[in-house]
């Protein structure tokens, strides 16, 4: 007996078919976007304010909610969908729809503007290396270089600031994992798709009321569940670093992890001052755990200039910064080291 129904969310519980069917229907100032191809992104900053991003830029649209109370009733019903609770003293949900659409939202209490909401729309289709390649975000050269070191398993980090599609990246590499091989993903919010794969655990620890649970937890966890490689989603805490290097020294090979950094050696910095802040390790020591384990770094960068590019890949031999490839501004091209 099937227990869902299709909205343009996904599928959801035919016990919760009319508290859907009202948000979709009050969902009608950002439908046409939802459903728009080449949006990957919404923004309501107010609720006459709403902005998309369409193939990587920034468009203002005409649509509004007409009146802050239509925004925030739309928001409270989402919560109650997804069982989650919104008030004066927890104003803040990070959540999933459904299709896996990222969603989070503020109300007035600490938004004094108003209610918003920041909506990353799920892909639906995911994006092949190749057609990275095509999009110039990188050249066949290094693409054949990721490629081989995914085949290989290497350890990978990935650096760079929000919307440079760190997360596209890593799903265009998930397709040279061996179909042979367990994956265990650690997500935030699951962002990865990874459903093509045959032995595959994907963990979530949501940002939600009464949740315990942190990405510590779920990479302790995939530790335990007999992995070939553990993939997590973005490393913001210090207890994650420590969490996330304890597996890559522990003999497991083929992981990656994502951070928010200026470039790839900022990225070691980043990761090195987070592991050394738990207070266990020293700085020192962190950076030699981190030079002796991780393979290849990878920056990824959006810049209003030239849009979302892989801007540099850094391997690691012998403890030291090999760059290989890195991305010119001036002549828009991808340089071989």
């Amino acid at each position: 007996m099937n227990n869902t129904i299709s909205t343009i969310f996904g599928e959801v519980p035919i016990a919760k078919q009319y508290e859907w069917q009202w948000v979709e229907d009050n969902f009608k100032p950002l439908k046409k976007w939802f459903q728009c191809e080449g949006v990957t992104e919404i923004f309501v900053d107010r609720f006459d304010s709403i902005s998309i991003e369409r193939n990587g830029k920034i468009e203002k649209t005409d649509s509004t909610f007409g009146n802050e109370q239509t925004l925030q009733n739309l928001i409270t019903q989402i919560a109650l969908c997804l069982n989650q609770t919104l008030t004066d003293e927890s104003p803040i949900m990070d959540a999933r729809l459904p299709d896996c659409s990222r969603l989070c939202c503020t109300m007035p209490s600490v938004t004094p503007q108003g209610a918003t909401i920041t909506l990353r729309v799920a892909p639906k289709d995911l994006i092949s290396l190749e057609q990275l390649v095509e999009f110039k975000a990188l050249s066949a050269d290094m693409a054949n270089t990721l490629q081989r070191h995914i085949q290989q398993g290497s350890n990978l980090i990935v650096s760079g600031n929000t919307g440079s599609g760190k997360t596209t990246l890593l799903r265009a590499l998930a397709r040279f994992i061996p179909l042979n091989e367990r994956i265990i993903t650690c997500e935030d919010t699951q962002e990865l798709y990874l459903d093509w794969l045959l032995y595959r655990v994907s963990l979530e620890a949501p940002n939600r009321k009464g949740s315990e649970v942190e990405m510590k937890n779920l990479i302790e966890t995939a530790l335990r569940m007999r992995p070939d490689r553990i993939w997590v989603g973005e490393i913001r805490k210090a207890a994650a670093a420590d969490a996330f290097l304890q597996a890559i020294n522990t003999g497991h090979s083929g992981c990656v992890t994502t951070i928010h950094a200026n470039n790839t050696i900022d990225a070691v910095s980043r990761l090195q001052y987070l592991i050394a802040s738990q207070g266990l390790i020293s700085f020192e020591l962190a950076e030699k755990q981190i030079m002796g384990s991780v393979n290849v770094l990878i920056h990824a960068s959006r810049h209003a200039d030239y849009g979302r590019r892989i801007t540099e890949i850094t391997e690691i031999k012998n403890g030291k910064f090999i760059p290989v490839f890195t991305f010119n501004p001036q002549t828009m091209e991808h340089e071989i080291n």
